[in-house]
């Protein structure tokens, strides 16, 4: 159970006014706000005199938009932050500082991610903090704790949450029931009540959404209505309904969501752009007129439309609130300034992000024949990686799907090098303790066998799943179309989202990067992605502008030079 969950019963019934809520934050009324408008901040604090309200946690070395996202006043704040610019630290120390100067009590505070590898780490960080007391967890487990509240408020029974939709899939579709089937249906209803749809509206959303699916809307919208039936029937919950009940409890109950509210005054959300329509709708139950909210995200990083997550809710939110304080962390920590370069080059945005590191091997992209000459290769270069400096598990081999894994993990083993498969939660919805799947419908076979070695092994793991981590030696792999992308990403949405994809994977790597492809996946010739164009210009322009000086012009420049002095 996540910290700072606790009995209802001291909320149950209780009306809450302004003056028992005590002097500990400050209140703004509905006319404080501005009703211009919105036009973005521009923050006139300076550092120095951030600084000078320093507290004893907050450690030396902050970039000026980090101390300012940490001790910033406003009361609702909107950071954007790329790949490896610290986005999470900033939060939890935000916590740390208001928790120590009172203004943001640990008890009253709500820290909000959506997955429960995210939320583990938060909590973890709070406590190197020495920060207790913070409710901090998925977006999934918060409304799982407002639901109990609410029904135990209405003495209604407490609700049966449904672990695995696969299985109630798999009983409607009956004879029909293959592994595949149940795949593509649960991915369906999943994308639906992300998105607020319910079954009769569901031919009409996917027309809308241009969404490519595998069984006519029509078959597909049957079968969703015919598990909204049996779920019913059983009177179970899933993962989705816990966001659509609890929304409809605190907008359907003034009384228990003024009490929720105050019991949550201060609420910050972790990897916002990964909010869906259900989660948004959720969470903007959970907020006064006028909110204490802090939000962290980067809309680049962006991957799991196929579950409903729109990046647009990210970016909505200064205008829903005008005179929300805007933050741009654009400078990467993580990363040498190749791999920034040619991850953003990948992504194709011109995003301006800054490496503040400095040196690094210039990455390096591979051809091959086949998938079989791809994985021998990577088998060989992590060898040749690893080093009395680099362990085992310092290297990741990074796919778009886990079918792609397999032979590499044959010619790893062939190899005697021992490896794992990341763990961990795929996306938004993964909580609760639920298994959960790829993201993609077109994976060939089940995933390889693995070998474990839980102290130091190689790590392969697909894009999704390497959302979050980082290596100091990273390999992208199956860089061919049909792949990277998708072939089943037909629309413009679903492409930009493939592109992003192999943006979050590229930047995964801390001081080297492989890049291969294949020219051939045994079943027919494929060409290398599209996007590695924009890679392959960047990094030639990296070459060129760190390639060694002739003789000719280093005599010319020492010319230049003895007559600048003369």
């Amino acid at each position: 159970m996540c910290s700072g969950f606790h009995s209802a019963s001291l909320l149950v019934g209780v009306t809450i006014s302004t003056a028992a809520r005590g002097s500990e934050e400050r209140h703004h009324a509905p006319g404080d706000t501005p009703s211009l408008p919105w036009t973005p901040m521009v923050s006139t604090t300076e550092p120095n005199a951030l600084v000078a309200r320093s507290f004893p946690g907050l450690p030396p070395g902050l970039t000026a938009p980090q101390l300012e996202a940490v001790m910033a006043d406003e009361p609702v704040i909107c950071v954007f932050a790329g790949a490896g610019a610290g986005k999470t630290g900033v939060l939890t120390l935000r916590v740390a500082r208001r928790a120590d100067d009172g203004t943001a009590p640990a008890n009253r505070t709500l820290v909000c991610t959506f997955s429960r590898k995210a939320a583990d780490e938060l909590r973890t960080r709070l406590w190197r903090l020495g920060v207790s007391g913070v409710t901090a967890g998925t977006i999934h487990r918060v409304a799982l704790r407002v639901l109990r509240d609410h029904r135990e408020r209405t003495g209604s029974p407490p609700p049966s949450v449904l672990g695995d939709r696969g299985r109630l899939v798999e009983a409607v579709l009956g004879e029909r029931a293959t592994a595949r089937a149940i795949a593509n249906l649960e991915s369906e209803i999943g994308w639906a009540k992300a998105r607020l749809v319910a079954p009769p509206d569901y031919q009409e959303a996917v027309r809308d959404a241009q969404r490519r699916i595998r069984l006519p809307a029509a078959i597909v919208a049957d079968l969703y209505e015919a598990y909204e039936r049996e779920r019913q029937r059983r009177g179970l919950l899933d993962l989705d309904d816990l966001l659509l009940e609890a929304a409809g409890a605190m907008e359907g109950d003034p009384e228990f969501a003024e009490a929720i509210r105050w019991r949550h005054r201060h609420v910050l959300v972790d990897e916002a752009q990964d909010l869906n329509p259900a989660q948004f709708r959720f969470l903007c139950s959970l907020l006064p007129e006028s909110p204490d909210l802090f939000v962290v995200g980067d809309s680049s990083q962006s991957v799991y439309g196929w579950n409903g997550a729109e990046p647009g809710l990210l970016e909505s939110l200064p205008a829903r609130y005008p005179g929300a304080l805007v933050i741009r962390l654009e400078q990467n920590h993580r990363s040498t300034p190749a791999i920034v370069a040619l991850s953003s080059a990948a992504l194709g945005s011109g995003r301006p992000d800054h490496a503040t590191r400095v040196g690094g091997a210039l990455p390096a992209l591979a051809g091959h024949d086949d998938e079989n000459a791809e994985a021998r290769w990577v088998a060989r270069q992590v060898w040749l990686a690893r080093g009395p400096s680099r362990r085992w598990s310092h290297i990741a081999v990074l796919a778009r799907t886990n079918a792609q894994l397999g032979p590499v993990a044959k010619a790893l083993s062939a190899q005697h090098i021992p490896f794992s498969h990341a763990g961990g939660d795929l996306g938004p919805a993964s909580d609760l303790g639920t298994p959960t799947r790829d993201g993609t419908v077109e994976r060939r076979d089940e995933e390889p066998a693995v070998e474990r070695d839980p102290a130091d092994a190689v790590v392969l793991s697909t894009f999704h799943r390497a959302k979050g981590l980082q290596w100091p030696c990273v390999f992208v792999i199956g860089l061919s179309e049909g792949l990277t992308p998708l072939r089943s990403a037909r629309t413009e949405a679903a492409l930009d989202e493939e592109r992003r994809l192999l943006y979050v994977a590229m930047s995964r790597a801390e001081d080297e990067l492989w890049c291969s492809w294949a020219a051939s996946d045994g079943h027919g010739e494929r060409r290398r992605c599209r996007w590695l164009d924009d890679v392959e210009v960047a990094r030639d322009a990296l070459a060129v502008r760190d390639a060694p000086a002739s003789s000719e012009a280093i005599t010319a420049n020492m010319a230049r030079l003895r007559s600048l002095v003369s």
